[in-house]
């Protein structure tokens, strides 16, 4: 556990490094950068609060409740929460001038969110794993955002408003819907760490665990290409010092 979340806070901290260095121009204040942060760890302040459980669903149909779950719970919530806060960072912030800087900002939001999401991981117990390290999926999810963000002020086109809060949505119901259907059929995953496959399918809706299993591996391959792409448009922009197009200065 103390590895992992090491590791977890390791690869954030060096995303943020990394992801400030793109910033055409001139740099963000560390104003800009903490109160970025911390509208991304208020997220999760603000969704423990909100009614909804995580097994809110589970007894159902293994495939509806990892939908349903991974939606409302997850996804919906945390997704409309982190857009919230993002406009919130970049209202009358004069150093947000640009598409490029709209995204980085929405970056710095998910970067805020997931140190403390890996922290409750680690002291739950339920974020022992390197996986999550090394496959911020969050990161992904708000360059998205800020991309769809940043073009629809630049176009001025009201369908990418839509898009920068759908397609997020989206992608994260889906990252973890496979993940949270095996949890329904499994409860504790770790109790059946060294379980037989013929007792996992003899558990109710068992038949489901390998059609699961691999849907979440593909899904996993899915986001690190979206990883290494985001990773490559980024310094792409930077290495060819391409023009941003300004934002509307009244957004």
């Amino acid at each position: 556990m103390f590895v992992a979340a090491i590791a977890q806070f390791a690869v954030n901290i060096l995303v943020l490094i990394w992801i400030l260095k793109k910033k055409p121009g001139e740099r963000f204040s560390k104003k800009t950068v903490v109160k970025s942060l911390l509208c991304g760890m208020l997220v999760l302040v603000v969704g423990f609060f909100l009614p909804l459980k995580k097994d809110t669903f589970f007894g159902m149909n293994p495939l509806l409740s990892g939908f349903l779950t991974a939606f409302l719970t997850a996804a919906l919530m945390e997704e409309v929460l982190k857009y919230i806060f993002f406009r919130l960072a970049i209202f009358r912030n004069r150093e947000v001038l640009c598409w490029r800087d709209a995204i980085i900002v929405c970056v710095m939001i998910a970067i805020g969110f997931s140190l403390v999401e890996d922290l409750e991981f680690a002291v739950t117990g339920g974020g022992d794993s390197i996986l999550r390290a090394l496959l911020p999926a969050h990161i992904l999810f708000q360059f998205v955002m800020g991309y769809y963000y940043g073009k629809a002020r630049v176009t001025k086109q009201v369908k990418y408003d839509v898009l920068s809060l759908a397609v997020p949505i989206l992608m994260h119901t889906v990252f973890d819907m496979f993940i949270i259907a095996m949890i329904s059929i499994l409860g504790d995953p770790n109790k059946y760490a060294h379980a037989s496959m013929e007792t996992l399918q003899n558990l109710p809706n068992g038949n489901y665990l390998v059609p699961l299993l691999i849907c979440t591996f593909v899904v996993i391959i899915i986001t690190i290409v979206g990883l290494i792409l985001m990773f490559r448009k980024m310094n792409r922009w930077s290495r060819n010092g391409e023009k941003q197009e300004l934002l509307n200065p009244a957004e």
